[in-house]
């Protein structure tokens, strides 16, 4: 192994890098907040509500 060439370690940290980016959305991330802004519970000590959609039949509400 050339470890003596600067090329080398330039190609030898590019692919780490890009192994780096490829594998990091892959590990869980665990934090307090919730990583988006649109999560549906932006508030752990919140109760979830949930709304219920009604089903239509050809553009019709049920009865």
């Amino acid at each position: 192994m050339p470890i003596d060439d600067w090329q080398f370690w330039i190609v030898t940290i590019l692919a780490l890098t890009a192994v780096v980016l490829v594998i990091r959305p892959l590990i869980p991330y665990k934090s307090a907040a919730p990583r988006c802004g649109s999560c549906p519970i932006a508030d752990p000590d919140a109760s979830p509500t949930r709304t219920r959609a009604t089903l239509t039949v050809e553009g019709r509400r049920p009865d």
